[in-house]
């Protein structure tokens, strides 16, 4: 069997969706011909030419996120327009969540959470109730088989079929060392993607792909795990294997501040390793809205984690979660002042999306455009504080990878003003 895996055409600055599909591909190489497309910056014709020229028995579509739910359907519906009357499966994040849109808009079956066995079955059975981890169009009605049973240990999946795609036009390079977060914030749709459950590949497995990564040429990794730090041991211990090289310049990792002061001697550990760049989620510095979304962090333990990554050499990017159910004008006017407060070198300010399936979702998980703009001023006010300038001007003199990234901070930031004015 010949299969196509896509990545459709969307505005999208990330390579998460191709690097995914390598992930996949990876799981069924030993039983099809495989065949990844990148169509993010092509038309929809060009993908479809593309697609076709390929003579695929079988098109996976993945679909990252909500916003790629659409662009899915048109890439779908313009393959059927196009005369191929193969299956298109449809998986990846914005699936899940949407199952019955994209069934709607012409997909034969999607894939329901973790996919590399369940389109592995679909590639050997076919598309049936026998499959589990699917739905699926039996006449009028629309069928969801059992749940799949999740990959465990997650050392099971291969190395991701890398030579299948480009190398990222960023230059940075993704890694996944584990999936799923052992935490149940309500806001997020992790535990409903993988369940309320994490699990790792290995300290020596996760440092070889790194090596192996690094001597190939790359300088700059992206760790794409929700939560790298969920076992600082095994962080630590991915460090350690580490210590003799070969190192990137840096690679970069989403943490909770939780986990960080859990183990003090954990930021330095991950300075020594190379990983200087880290997104911790902050969502909200009102503990009244931490105790609603179930992620009820103390902002003195929050500022501890900044502290830490700071004196480690760790450029470290806050992120807080606006519009969030139950939150005020008086709340919302206070942000700043206290995440400038926590230390943090950047911060993004994210406007709240009700995703379906989630405790705090609606079923069209749809975003208030006022709080889209509150989401972007309040960024934009963060950035423009004295106290933020004199500490990104100060920090950019430093001639280390926390002060070039600040630099790049500031450049990004110039670039965004000029395009403004």
């Amino acid at each position: 069997m010949k299969i196509v895996l896509v990545k459709p055409p969307e505005r999208s600055k990330f390579n998460f969706g191709s690097f995914s599909l390598a992930v996949l591909a990876a799981a069924l190489e030993d039983v099809a011909v495989m065949r990844i497309i990148d169509a993010t910056t092509m038309s929809g014709d060009e993908a479809v030419r593309e697609i076709l020229k390929e003579c695929p028995d079988l098109v996976g579509i993945t679909a990252m996120g909500p916003s790629s739910v659409q662009p899915v359907i048109r890439l779908t519906l313009a393959l059927r327009d196009a005369g191929f009357s193969g299956p298109v499966i449809a998986g990846g994040h914005g699936a899940s969540m949407y199952p019955s849109y994209l069934m709607e808009g012409g997909a034969d079956a999607i894939v329901l959470g973790e996919g590399e066995m369940t389109f592995r079955d679909i590639v050997i059975h076919g598309i049936s109730a026998q499959v589990d981890g699917i739905v699926f169009r039996n006449g009028d009605t629309m069928v969801t088989t059992a749940p799949r049973t999740l990959v465990d240990p997650l050392d099971l999946l291969g190395t991701p079929a890398r030579h299948l795609i480009p190398p990222p036009p960023d230059g940075i390079f993704l890694l996944e060392t584990s999936r799923g977060c052992p935490h149940g914030c309500t806001f997020c749709e992790t535990t409903r993607f993988y369940g309320r459950r994490w699990r790792a590949r290995s300290p020596e497995v996760v440092a070889r792909d790194i090596q192996s990564l690094v001597e190939s040429g790359a300088m700059m990794i992206q760790i794409a795990d929700d939560n790298f730090t969920a076992s600082p041991d095994r962080v630590k211990k991915i460090c350690r294997i580490l210590e003799d090289g070969p190192l990137p310049l840096f690679m970069m990792f989403f943490a909770r501040s939780d986990d960080i002061v859990r183990v003090p001697e954990l930021a330095q550990h991950l300075a020594g390793a190379h990983f200087l760049r880290a997104s911790i989620g902050v969502e909200t510095t009102s503990q009244s809205l931490s105790a609603v979304i179930k992620k009820d962090i103390p902002l003195q333990k929050h500022k501890k984690a900044f502290r830490l990554m700071a004196d480690a050499g760790i450029f470290s990017i806050a992120s807080l979660i606006i519009g969030l159910p139950g939150e005020t004008a008086e709340m919302r006017e206070r942000y700043v002042r206290d995440v400038v407060e926590l230390g943090a070198d950047a911060v993004y300010f994210l406007p709240f999306q009700p995703l379906p399936g989630t405790p705090l979702g609606t079923p069209t998980g749809e975003t208030d455009p006022v709080i889209v703009k509150e989401a972007a001023r309040l960024t934009a006010e963060f950035e423009k504080h004295p106290v933020v300038l004199r500490r990104m001007t100060d920090l950019a003199k430093e001639p280390t990878v926390r002060g070039m990234l600040a630099r790049a901070s500031i450049g990004r930031r110039a670039t965004q003003k000029a395009v403004q004015e």
